[in-house]
C-alpha cells in the first residue's frame, strides 16, 4: 500500500507538517463553508458530503464554530485594538481550546448554521423561536434566525413577518437591509420589498441600533428606502394590515385600485391585472380573504365601474363603461 505523500520520505517531522498543513487547510475551508452556509448562499447537502468525506474537517468544522460561538459572546471591550487585529486563520486557532476532541463526531448543520424557513405565495407559517417567541411568515417571505437561551436573532430575507415575545421570552434582534433592530416584549410586523423595509410596532418598544438609533414606542413606523430612514406614526391602514394578514385577511382603507391589485398579486398564483389605465386610481375599502379574490372582485363589479373576466393567466380588470 502507498503511504501518503508526506510519509514517503521517512523523516520523522514531515507528517507532522503535513498533518498541520491539512488541519489549517481544513479550518479555511471550514469557514468558508460556514459562511456561505450562515448567509444561505451554500447547499446543505453539499456541506454534509463534504464535512462527511473526511474527519479532519468535521473537527475544522467542530473548532470555527466553537470560535464563532465564543466571539459571539466576547464583550466589546475585549476585542483586540485594530492594529492588532489576528488574521482568521490566526484567530481560529487562538480558540483552539474550545474545539471537539473527538475524531468522527458529527456536526449538524443546524448547528452551524442559521435555520431557515420560507413561504411559497399565499402560504403562512409560524415558526416558534423559544418559549414565549415565535414569527409569523407571510406569503412569499424568507428568514433565517439562530436562537439561544437568552437572544433570538432574526435576518428578513424577503417579505414580511410578524414578531411576538412575551415578557420574559429571549431577547429579539431583527436585521436586514442594513437595519438591526432590538424588540421588547410585545407585537411587531416588519417588511421588506425590493426597495422598501419597514418595522411597525403593534404594541411594546423596538430600538434601531443601526443605520442610526431610533426608539420606537407603540404605533409608530420606521421606514427605510434608498439609505434613508424616517420614522412617525403608522397610518390606521397599516396596523389594520398588519394585524390583519395573520388571519388569513386584506384590509384596504380608500385604496387606488392599482395598489390594491398589487397587494392582493403578492397572494395570488393566477394574477389580478389591470388592462384599463383609467380605473387604476379609482378607490376600493374592505376587508377580504387573502386566499380567495371573489369577495374582492364581485365588491369591485358592486361599486366601480369595473368588469373582471377571468384569463388563462389570472384575472384582468377592464373600465365596465
Amino acid at each position: 500500500m502507498k503511504a501518503p505523500p508526506e510519509f514517503e520520505s521517512g523523516s520523522a517531522a514531515e507528517p507532522s507538517a503535513g498533518a498541520a498543513r491539512r488541519a489549517a487547510d481544513a479550518l479555511d475551508e471550514a469557514a468558508l463553508w460556514l459562511s456561505r452556509l450562515d448567509s444561505g448562499t451554500a447547499d446543505p447537502e453539499a456541506f454534509e458530503r463534504w464535512r462527511a468525506a473526511d474527519p479532519a474537517r468535521a473537527i475544522a468544522c467542530a473548532r470555527v464554530a466553537a470560535a464563532w460561538s465564543a466571539l459571539d459572546d466576547t464583550p466589546a471591550v475585549l476585542a483586540a485594538p485594530p492594529h492588532k487585529a489576528l488574521s482568521r486563520r490566526a484567530a481560529l486557532m487562538s480558540f483552539g481550546g474550545l474545539a471537539l476532541a473527538v475524531v468522527g463526531v458529527g456536526v449538524s448543520g443546524k448547528v452551524l448554521a442559521r435555520e431557515q424557513a420560507k413561504t411559497g405565495v399565499g402560504e403562512r407559517r409560524t415558526i416558534r423561536l423559544g418559549p414565549g417567541a415565535r414569527v409569523d411568515l407571510n406569503t412569499d417571505s424568507h428568514v433565517f434566525w439562530r436562537a439561544g437561551p437568552d437572544l433570538v436573532t432574526l435576518w428578513l430575507e424577503r417579505g414580511e413577518i410578524a414578531v411576538s415575545a412575551a415578557a420574559g421570552a429571549a431577547t429579539v434582534h431583527v436585521r436586514g437591509e442594513g437595519v438591526e433592530w432590538r424588540l421588547a416584549p410585545g407585537r411587531y410586523n416588519a417588511r421588506l420589498d425590493d426597495d422598501r423595509l419597514e418595522l411597525t410596532t403593534l404594541d411594546g418598544m423596538a430600538e434601531s441600533r443601526r443605520p442610526r438609533p431610533v426608539r420606537l414606542t407603540p404605533g409608530k413606523r420606521l421606514i427605510l428606502r434608498d439609505g434613508v430612514v424616517s420614522t412617525g406614526e403608522a397610518p390606521g391602514s397599516a396596523l389594520a394590515r398588519a394585524t390583519a394578514w395573520p388571519q388569513g385577511e386584506i384590509v384596504f382603507e380608500d385604496a387606488p385600485l392599482e395598489e390594491a391589485v398589487a397587494e392582493y398579486n403578492r397572494y395570488l398564483e393566477r394574477k389580478l391585472t389591470i388592462a384599463d389605465p383609467q380605473i387604476a386610481h379609482l378607490r376600493i375599502g374592505g376587508r377580504f380573504t387573502s386566499s380567495d379574490p371573489s369577495d374582492f372582485l364581485a365588491a369591485l363589479q358592486a361599486v366601480l365601474p369595473v368588469r373582471a373576466q377571468s384569463s388563462g393567466a389570472g384575472v384582468v380588470l377592464t373600465h365596465a363603461g
